[in-house]
């Protein structure tokens, strides 16, 4: 299991670090709805991340959830 995600845009990311995170659409200029999410550090800043970052978020998070825990919840 791995704690860092690659963003298309930003690099790498240390999941081991974030606090919160919360999805969302945006609605876009044009009216189209944009996925985004926020980050919350556990420094307590904020990042915002949008399109292709975002979802590079979600997909690692479902993975990371998903993974078989070595103790019951």
């Amino acid at each position: 299991m791995t704690n860092f995600c690659k963003l298309p845009s930003k690099g790498w990311v240390n999941l081991t670090y974030v606090r919160t995170i919360r999805f969302f659409y945006k609605i876009h200029f044009v009216r189209l709805p944009l996925f985004s999410c926020q980050v919350i550090w556990s420094n307590g800043d904020r990042e915002k991340f949008v399109g292709a970052d975002a979802k590079a978020l979600a997909q690692v998070l479902i993975k990371v959830d998903s993974h078989p825990h070595p103790f019951p919840r």
